[in-house]
């Protein structure tokens, strides 16, 4: 959410000696950010918003940010579609009791930190009635890392050979600022919500980051390759801009 209930905008402002300008961005996970240098005054931002008000709201727009708070969608879904399995689960709440007759046919027990305890059954989530939505969203964060580690390495094995690019390791991580990376020692890095993109746009990933094996930068040498690799690169690169909207709230925190 960007606009509050009175009109105002809500954002986050960050002082930075490296800044030379005002920038502003905005994404689903941090909302509007601005940065401006060390001596910017907060005054001088007003008429700066003002100004860019229409492109604010047009990207959030873009985004499917909720203008208000009486727009913003639950924390918790209904259901999680993973699009790379091709799968939907049902998100449910139940009783602890009703997760611990079921531990000994579930597919995937999930534990926080302090041990509260979700569990993945029968095409379904069980998430514990007894603990807030922030806590839910904490368990479905790890049940979606316990996934990517299971199901990404995978593809990312199929699409290593079908181009013919080899790797040195993957990680799955739950990075909030990226898709993926590729060290200069060939190691892979991928952003477990990627199973939640559409096929295309995950597919476009993994061969974005094998790309680097190659080109360790974004040189125009790099964007050639990759496109011998997917023709659609150039397409699929501006589609991960809004890439975010695929992202429920829970998985965007």
């Amino acid at each position: 959410m960007i606009f509050r209930e009175d009109g105002t905008i809500k954002y986050t402002l960050t002082r930075s000696n490296r800044a030379k300008h005002v920038r502003l961005k905005i994404t689903r996970t941090k909302g509007l950010e601005i940065v401006v240098p060390e001596t910017f005054k907060k005054a001088w931002l007003t008429p700066i918003l003002e100004k860019r008000i229409e492109w604010i709201r047009k990207v959030a727009k873009r985004l499917e940010l909720p203008a208000s708070i009486g727009e913003m969608p639950p924390l918790i879904p209904e259901k999680i579609f993973l699009n790379a399995l091709n799968h939907e689960y049902a998100v449910r709440c139940v009783s602890p009791t009703t997760i611990s007759t079921k531990l000994v046919d579930a597919e995937k027990i999930i534990r926080t930190a302090t041990g509260v305890l979700s569990i993945e059954v029968d095409g379904g989530i069980l998430l514990p009635n007894t603990v807030t939505d922030e806590v839910h969203a904490e368990l479905l964060r790890c049940w979606l890392v316990r996934c990517g580690k299971e199901y990404l390495p995978e593809l990312l094995e199929e699409a290593s050979a079908q181009v013919g690019i080899p790797y040195k390791k993957v990680q799955i991580r739950l990075q909030k600022g990226r898709w993926g990376s590729c060290s200069g020692r060939g190691t892979i890095s991928l952003n477990a919500r990627l199973l939640l993109l559409p096929a295309d746009l995950l597919q476009y990933i993994l061969l974005h980051e094998l790309a680097h094996v190659r080109h360790p930068n974004h040189s125009h040498a790099y964007w050639n390759f990759l496109a011998t690799l997917d023709a659609r690169a150039l397409e699929n690169d501006r589609a991960m801009n809004d890439a975010w909207k695929h992202i429920p709230l829970c998985f965007s925190m």
